[in-house]
């Protein structure tokens, strides 16, 4: 199919997070916004043609999903991922934050070690520290201008934790972990006895010739859960939803008894159509969407080529990470610089940990028409240094 990645369809009073929240984020509304993790392209015909007839039937109470929904994220992990599981292992969710939350209070207490691997996606940390766990860091580290995991220190972290957060892909850096390096997480977490939730929220999201190894496919003897949803793949986080891949029964069910008591449960109309019809129907969008995206990338390499920000070259994910420490400014400096000069609103890299002091993160998933023009604005102020 032919798809429109040329127009944009996300504009300021809508309600819509990345224009209207501007001025409380940056300061001005004078900014190309390139911040928030969705797009500015259209869902595919398929989502939105599913969703209007839906809501011409004027009755919307409870749901419940259906037999196709389950086939159909089946199918989807089966075809995309290789990935073949018992249908009993899904469970709707309300959304992979709310889930991991949810993970979290079912597999550890109060006080325990919960390890997450900074830079990271910045929900993790207060996920770890409003239920009260102990939060413990195990950077990445930077080796030849992509990240790795420290294997070493999560060894040791991993005798004082109950739960290790995976983020996979990873947001920021773009990794898409190999399977080497998932099977080596899953041998030491199985050691000491730390469950793994793998947020592959970003799975589908892979740059050509890139292949996406889901946790489960390297886990063996490790305790794991799998979260994701079709929002970020087909642009409908706004409307929410996701699942979990549980294969341990007893997890499975104290994790669903959890969220039924606070109401969390993923039982949603119109988020329940969404991911049964993104996942029957969608099989060549990330392949075509991510062509764009690669294309965007390139335009914002050559703004970049001979000036003091590195890109940090990724394999999955719309989003990429810009080292800029090489212009020698500090945090507040760089924002401001970022804001005021080149008239972008960029994602801070300090809040993903202090291990993205100096970075910034750019949402490549607009139309070439706006990477265009945010390039410019961002070449003519690097001139201006």
């Amino acid at each position: 199919m032919s798809y429109d990645f040329h127009t944009a369809y996300q504009r300021p009073g809508i309600g819509c997070e990345k224009y209207d929240k501007r001025q409380a984020i940056f300061g001005t509304e004078s900014v190309i916004p390139l911040w928030v993790a969705d797009m500015e392209f259209a869902s595919p015909d398929s989502i939105q043609q599913a969703l209007i007839e839906r809501a011409k039937l004027p009755s919307y109470g409870y749901a419940e999903r259906m037999a196709g929904w389950t086939e159909a994220v089946g199918q989807w992990l089966a075809r995309q991922h290789h990935w073949q599981i018992d249908p009993a292992w899904l469970l709707p969710t309300a959304g992979v934050v709310p889930s991991l939350a949810l993970a979290i209070q079912t597999l550890s207490q109060p006080g325990d070690g919960v390890i997450i691997q900074p830079p990271v996606y910045f929900p993790f940390f207060g996920l770890v520290r409003e239920t009260q766990r102990q939060l413990l860091l195990n950077p990445l580290r930077e080796v030849n201008g992509r990240y790795q995991m420290d294997l070493e220190q999560l060894e040791k972290l991993a005798r004082q934790a109950r739960v290790l957060i995976l983020c996979n892909p990873h947001n920021p850096g773009g990794r898409a972990w190999s399977a080497a390096e998932l099977a080596e997480v899953a041998r030491i977490c199985a050691r000491h006895g730390v469950s793994v939730l793998s947020d592959e929220i970003h799975m589908d999201l892979s740059y050509p010739g890139i292949t996406h190894t889901p946790f489960a496919q390297v886990a063996e003897d490790c305790s794991y859960l799998m979260l994701s949803a079709a929002g970020k793949t087909f642009n409908t986080a706004g409307i929410g939803g996701g699942y979990a891949v549980i294969p341990d029964a007893v997890l499975r069910q104290d994790l669903q008894r959890l969220q039924n008591t606070l109401h969390l449960n993923g039982e949603n109309i119109f988020s329940l159509l969404v991911t049964e019809t993104a996942y029957r129907h969608g099989h060549d969008w990330p392949t075509a969407l991510m062509t764009q995206i690669a294309a965007n990338r390139d335009r914002v390499y050559a703004a970049c080529q001979h000036s003091a920000i590195t890109p940090m070259p990724p394999e999955a994910t719309y989003l990429l990470w810009l080292d800029c420490r090489a212009l020698g400014m500090d945090d507040q400096a760089l924002e401001q610089f970022f804001i005021h000069r080149a008239g972008l609103g960029l994602s801070a890299g300090h809040i993903f940990g202090e291990q993205g002091s100096g970075y910034m993160r750019i949402n490549l998933a607009s139309t070439p028409a706006i990477i265009e023009q945010a390039m410019q604005q961002l070449e003519a102020a690097l001139a201006g240094l």
